[in-house]
């Protein structure tokens, strides 16, 4: 508990899954100072966090960026794929069918992937397929195929891919628009962002800073990190970060950002248009 004159940190979310070490173990040694508080969550989570007013700024799924009317962007992070990103996969036990009901496993963790999936149904076979949320997505028998992030989708894509049809939803997106999938992104409640301008400059710095740190002086200890949480072998670890992960955001990223959000709407999957800026968002209504 803060003693009285003393200035309560703010409060920066980031996700639990080995996808963001890169960007939350310098800052959770102390390698770099951020000048916030940090919570760890599933996307999932932090969504509603943010959504509650418990958190201030940090990372989040796409999903929620778009559908949030009150967030400004930190535009120089994200959390994407340009092409295959390895950890988010979607597994088909049976072909399409437009004759009947197509049912996807999906996460409880993950919006973003959730309408990836039904977008990439929707533009390859003209099916919207049903989800049914789990815990841990399996193929059991009442479902055609599942959809599968994060650490789990690392643990399990060994043995399903010889067993299934393996799809990887970055290089799916990738083959059809020609543009990177950015998954998640880093970003401010506007009211934060617009009274306390300087710490919300400092701590996109310190993020950005810390990043750095991840990939270059600390790289080893991130892949020894997830290496430990997962039990991956550090050379799946190492091409995983250096290869399928891609943390930047540029004008590229913007555009697919906007291709994402355009099919989202045009699908019934997201009923209000954002306005993306490299200031933050906000929405035609």
């Amino acid at each position: 508990m803060a003693s009285l004159g003393e200035q309560k940190l703010p409060r920066l979310g980031q996700i639990g899954f080995i996808n963001s070490l890169p960007v939350t173990l310098p800052i959770d040694r102390r390698l770099v100072d951020i000048g916030a508080e940090l919570v760890l969550d599933t996307p999932t989570g932090l969504n509603a966090r943010y959504a509650e007013g418990s958190l201030d700024l940090g990372a989040m799924s796409t999903f929620f960026y778009l559908k949030s009317r009150s967030m400004t962007l930190i535009p120089r992070l994200s959390i994407s794929g340009d092409g295959a990103v390895g950890s988010v996969l979607y597994f088909g036990k049976n072909k399409p069918n437009k004759a009947k009901p197509f049912r996807i496993a999906v996460p409880f963790a993950s919006a973003t992937s959730v309408c990836l999936v039904q977008v990439l149904f929707m533009e390859q076979f003209g099916i919207m397929p049903q989800t049914v949320p789990m815990e841990k997505p399996n193929l059991g028998d009442d479902v055609d195929g599942a959809l599968v992030i994060g650490d789990y989708a690392l643990s399990v894509d060994a043995d399903w891919s010889g067993l299934y049809d393996r799809q990887d939803l970055g290089q799916w997106w990738n083959s059809i628009f020609d543009l990177p999938m950015v998954f998640g992104l880093w970003a401010s409640r506007t009211s934060f962002s617009e009274r306390h301008p300087a710490e919300f400059s400092a701590i996109s710095d310190g993020l950005v800073q810390a990043l750095n740190v991840g990939l270059g002086d600390a790289f080893a200890d991130v892949v020894e990190e997830a290496h430990k949480r997962t039990g991956h072998s550090i050379v799946r670890l190492e091409h995983y970060y250096r290869h399928e992960l891609d943390f930047t955001f540029t004008d590229r990223h913007r555009v697919a950002l906007e291709k994402y959000e355009s099919l989202c709407i045009q699908h019934g999957l997201l009923n209000q248009k954002a306005i993306i800026s490299a200031q933050g968002i906000s929405v035609r209504t």
